[in-house]
């Protein structure tokens, strides 16, 4: 869930109740409503999904979608536009893997021929995912990048997936109350959205004949204010819409209703869309859940991976999925990207009104109030043990999103013994290590591979990985003279070489942190490691080497943990284009195919280093991405992509530049967001020219240069 607000922010959040308000028919910015085109027809019969691999729901946007697992093939899924308002039809299908967070995640999506795909959807295809659990008979989770053809400006939707493959087949059997929530946005006829959703949620019940009345902000009563009463019967395709009904509220058709059904209990899902004489729009989705009982005051205690849309800055949706830890224990929820807690009251809601007040007794509703200002947060709906979906704000905008409970660790016991001084020593290895940033500088590994595999013409620059192992291990006397035989020697057997050195010197070792239930994570070094991860002479996941231990987080929650990463800098979280992540994006290992992706700025610092700044004695972590943040930045706004990097003379003269910016930069300027100015940053008062000038030494020569090295190496994976 997307908790990243500021305290600006919070007297937007009482703003929900006007929404709610709006829902009602309080507000002057709802569309008409289609009226019911066939009433009085006469009753069609139910025809629902009864188990197996398709499932049929909502997305959060405002769809009707189709989901088969295993189709066309064992580990593929397709996913079908049953009923879209956004110009999407036909089907499109993808391979689904488990990923190392349990969730099951689709991409690569390819258009299924004859399925009448548009051309437009095709062609935009290569974002698309689709991040999804089953629990039960129900298919939940998160659709994200999907174009929206209908605007034709580019622009992305994104949505909570909700879908069940078991229906009913007699209405009786969804007589009941239910809590809900529900979201919809506004559309101009040309399908752009007119600012953000709205959002509202409160309780309905349903009669054994399909009458139902609904009450917003508050418990179901028969004489709820501000009530609205309603129908849902038999949609009339059925074979299109099988198990699905017409909803209606007082006498207008709002959308159709589709059915999860469970051994005591349902989940219903509601496309809603209506539409006005010019052809503007309002769609978006409600999640439904049976209320015969009170939640139990721990009902949603656990360690949770939330997702719902990205906001810009501006606070509208980019497209994408936002995924955030978030931990509750004891009525109290926290998250990884705020450090302000939320109180949660299970079994109660805000009501409407001018001055909301929580309401009590609203089953199966845990609304969620910011604990410094007892704003409202968020408003939750459990739909299963370990799935629940949830209505939220931040400042003005309002959206909806999926949370899936993780599964139970057994704590890590394999560094639990790991001092927490910031000053002890601890041998890991390099498999259990996981980044705490999202990418490298790829070509400074390249420069590291092509060396180390350089054995032409009798060669010894292959030494170099061992020579970088023993200074990583604070085992060199600088002259990093290695004793290494050819052939034999590997980096997971430490007894094949010898280090040469001195005295040990700690401040050569790269750190690590231990994080909750004993998982291991880098905080620096992800370049040397992924080096000789990817080494030829005894590489790889086994290679052990010791590193300082800056802390021993072992029995934090996942909130907490990463709040404290965040405040002692210890992980960044940002791609390399600059947008902000949160930790659930890190990938989970180290190495050039485990998810780590290139960041040509850090590239470019890497080859900066000893022209422009040079490698302070007390450092900071991620120096050089705080640097690459700088020169991007105003007034600098240095663009990479005036430069070809696959062209050495250009790539020379993009690091003849970067370094003459941080030269002539003033010594007190802050750089980047480190909060250290550029002397403490490693500023030079010099460009070094021989430094420069020997990057490119060729790579025939006896000593090649680093930037030749890596741009030989990048040709030749580029020519396989």
């Amino acid at each position: 869930m997307n908790f990243q607000r500021t305290r600006a922010h919070l007297a937007g959040l009482i703003g929900l109740t006007g929404l709610l308000l709006s829902a009602c028919g309080g507000g002057d910015s709802l569309l008409a409503s289609n009226p019911n085109p066939n009433p009085g027809t006469p009753a069609v019969a139910l025809q629902p999904l009864s188990g197996g691999t398709q499932y049929v729901g909502t997305a959060g946007f405002g769809d009707t979608v189709s989901i088969a697992l295993d189709q066309p093939a064992a580990g593929q899924l397709t996913l079908r536009f049953v009923d879209s308002r956004f110009g999407l039809a036909g089907a499109l299908s993808a391979r689904y893997s488990t990923q190392p967070d349990g969730s099951l995640l689709a991409t690569n999506f390819s258009a299924v021929a004859g399925s009448g795909v548009p051309a437009a959807l095709s062609a935009a295809l290569t974002g698309l995912s689709l991040r999804f659990q089953v629990e039960g008979g129900l298919l939940s989770g998160s659709l994200a990048q999907v174009p929206n053809l209908k605007a034709a400006d580019g622009s992305l939707l994104q949505g909570h997936v909700a879908a069940s493959n078991q229906g009913v087949a007699d209405i009786a059997k969804l007589a009941g109350v239910y809590s809900f929530f529900k979201q919809a946005t506004a559309y101009s006829a040309r399908g752009v959205a007119q600012g953000t959703a709205d959002s509202a949620y409160g309780q309905l019940k349903v009669q054994a004949d399909g009458k139902l009345r609904l009450c917003l902000g508050q418990a179901y009563g028969d004489s709820c204010s501000g009530g609205q009463s309603g129908q849902i019967a038999a949609e009339a395709d059925q074979k299109q819409f099988p198990g699905a009904f017409a909803l209606t509220l007082d006498g207008q058709r709002i959308g159709r209703l589709m059915v999860g059904a469970q051994s005591s209990a349902a989940t219903l899902f509601v496309d809603e869309y209506t539409s006005a004489s010019d052809g503007s729009f309002r769609t978006g989705a409600w999640v439904l859940q049976s209320a015969a009982v009170p939640l139990a005051a721990n009902a949603l205690d656990g360690e949770w991976l939330c997702a719902q849309p990205e906001l810009d800055a501006k606070g509208l949706a980019t497209g994408r999925t936002q995924r955030n830890f978030v931990s509750i224990a004891g009525s109290l929820l926290q998250t990884d990207t705020i450090d302000t807690d939320v109180a949660l009251t299970p079994n109660a809601a805000f009501s409407i009104g001018a001055t909301p007040t929580l309401a009590t007794g609203v089953n199966g509703l845990v609304t969620g109030q910011w604990s410094d200002s007892r704003a409202l947060a968020r408003v939750f709906l459990p739909v299963g043990k370990s799935t629940a979906y949830y209505a939220g704000t931040s400042g003005s905008a309002r959206f909806s999103g999926q949370c899936r409970l993780l599964p139970a660790q057994t704590p890590i016991t394999t560094y639990a013994s790991a001092p927490s001084n910031g000053t002890g020593t601890l041998t890991i290895t390099l498999g259990d290590a996981r980044p705490t940033q999202p990418a490298i500088g790829y070509d400074q590994i390249f420069y590291k591979l092509a060396r180390y595999n350089n054995t032409a013409n009798a060669s010894t620059q292959w030494k170099k990985e061992f020579d970088d192992y023993c200074e990583a291990t604070g085992l060199t006397d600088g002259a990093k003279g290695a004793s290494v035989i050819a052939g034999t020697s590997l980096l997971t057997s430490t007894s094949s070489f010898t280090c040469s050195t001195k005295t040990f010197d700690i401040t050569a070792l790269k750190s690590a942190v231990v994080g909750p239930k004993g998982v291991l994570y880098l905080t620096d070094g992800h370049h040397t490691f992924t080096s000789f991860w990817e080494a030829p002479n005894g590489g790889g996941a086994g290679v052990k080497i010791p590193v300082v231990m800056k802390g021993n987080f072992m029995d934090q929650n996942n909130a907490s943990f990463w709040r404290g990463m965040r405040a002692r800098k210890t992980a960044w979280l940002k791609t390399p284009d600059g947008r902000a992540i949160t930790p659930a994006d890190l990938p989970a290992q180290l190495g050039l195919s485990n998810g780590l992706k290139d960041d040509a700025y850090r590239s470019l610092l890497y080859f900066t280093r000893g022209i422009g700044y040079d490698q302070p004695a007390t450092g900071t972590e991620f120096l050089e991405f705080y640097w690459a943040e700088w020169l991007q930045a105003s007034p600098q706004n240095f663009k990479l992509s005036a430069y070809t990097l696959t062209d050495a003379a250009s790539y020379l003269q993009a690091i003849q530049a970067a370094s003459n910016l941080m030269l002539e930069t003033p010594d007190a300027t802050v750089i980047g967001s480190s909060g250290l100015n550029a002397v403490q940053m490693g500023k030079r008062t010099s460009f070094d020219n021989t430094t420069y000038t020997d990057l490119n030494t060729p790579v025939s020569a006896t000593k090649p240069g680093k930037l030749a090295y890596a741009l030989s190496w990048r040709a030749a994976l580029a020519a396989k």
